[in-house]
Order: structure tokens, then sequence, then C-alpha cells
């Protein structure tokens, strides 16, 4: 059964989905971190949510600030790991006997959970991680999808990115990820997700990722683009994100 609900905490409201499957105990809750314009509705965060439910696991979902229908219209990285650990904190708390906190995230929403990897992993529970194309070089992609320079973008103070709900990026937010490495080693093991057509996010950064952090595991789905729309590719990450959790 799906429920609709905010969190609020520090001055955020943070709207929330959470699902819980219909029968026996729960195993787990896993979180869904969408990526930058997306939400807690987008297909992929449905199809993690609608799979997770299937294998006895509470699905929980929510807006990044200025995304979906969270009303905060400024995006700030700091203030999307502040949303991100609210989310946690709440999850730990309605659902304390879970043993296993799941978090699958993509794009932006990997780099803000990688961001915040230090803080999740001192809750009172395990952590898996899975990120499916990780924007690693934030700064580089925000100039990417707003098709300017960083002097222009410091001269317009505000590009406006064309996604379902127009998203603002100031030039304090580019410097914001510019200097936030999420290129770094992390103290967990984690799955990454990563498509061999990829031509959004570098393979070479993916690799770099890797390299740093000898107990993640990769997997390079084979003729995937950026989307994992082509005839089977969903169908892996679904599988390899359950048997992760597992």
């Amino acid at each position: 059964m799906e429920q609709r609900f905010m969190i609020s905490n520090g001055g955020r409201e943070t709207p929330c989905v959470v699902c819980a499957p219909d029968f026996g105990e729960p195993q787990r809750i896993v979180i869904g971190v969408h990526g930058i314009g997306g939400s807690k509705r987008d297909a992929i965060q449905e199809s993690i949510a609608e799979e997770m439910e299937l294998f006895n696991s509470v699905s929980l979902r929510f807006d990044f600030p200025a995304h979906g229908d969270n009303d905060e219209e400024i995006l700030t990285l700091q203030g999307s790991v502040d949303t991100l650990l609210d989310v946690a904190d709440w999850a730990v708390a309605h659902y304390p006997d879970m043993k296993d906190l799941c978090i699958f995230a993509t794009g932006f929403g990997a780099y803000v959970t990688l961001t915040a990897l230090q803080d999740l992993i001192e809750l009172p529970c395990q952590v898996r991680l899975v990120i499916q194309t990780p924007s690693l070089r934030m700064d580089q992609t925000v100039l990417n999808m707003a098709h300017v320079s960083p002097v222009t973008l410091e001269a317009m103070e505000l590009a406006i990115l064309p996604t379902p709900r127009p998203l603002g990026i100031f030039y304090s937010f580019y410097e914001e990820v510019r200097d936030n490495s999420a290129l770094a080693s992390y103290p967990i093991p984690f799955l990454i997700l990563h498509g061999e057509c990829d031509d959004f996010i570098p393979m070479a950064d993916i690799l770099q990722l890797r390299h740093l952090n000898d107990r993640a595991r990769l997997v390079v789905i084979p003729g995937a683009s950026h989307q994992f729309q082509e005839e089977g590719a969903w169908d892996m990450v679904l599988d390899l994100t359950r048997d992760w959790f597992e």
C-alpha cells in the first residue's frame, strides 16, 4: 500500500512516498534516490520500488529540493545531502527492526549519496548501496546540461535546465559541486552499474571510482546507453540490484 507524507526537519519539507509489501514481514527498506531533474515518480524509481516490493521490501522515495513536489526553489548540494539524511533518519526511526538500509541512487542522486556516505554509515544499521550511472564530476555535468561555460554561468548567475520541472542552476551550486569530489575512497563495498554505450557519464570516471574502491563491484551492462532502454538492459539492472540487496 502506498502512503504519501512529508518529512519536516530544520525548515526542510520533503515529500515522500512509502510502499510496504502486501504480505509477510518486510526484510529491508530500500530508499530510491533520483537524478537531477527527476523525481520520486520517475520511471527508474517506480520500477525499483515495484521490484523491491515483490521481494518483501519496503520502498521509500522522495523529492530533492527544487524537484518534483518539493516546494524548495533553490537547489544546493548541502540541502540535497541534508534531505537525504532526513529521509534515512526517518527510515531508521520508523523501521527500527530493519537490519539493512538499502539505497538505489542514480546520476546526481548517486553523487549526493556518496557525498553523504560517511554520515549514512553511522546509522544503527548496515548500509547496502547500488549506484547507477553516477555523475561523478557534477560540475562538468551541470555545464554540459546547461550548455554554458563556467564564465558564462557566472555572468548569467542562473541557467534553466529544460527538465520536467524547469530547474534553475545558480553559479553558487556549480561552485559547490566544483569544490566537492565524489571520486574518492569509501568505507563500504558498493555496486556500480554503468552502460557500455553511455555517452553522458565517461567510462574513465567510472573506472577511476572503481580503482579507488577495491571492495566495490563494477558491472558494465553490455550495449546499454545512459537510459538503459535497450532490450534486456533494465532487467539486468533489476536482477543485479536485487542480488546485491539480498
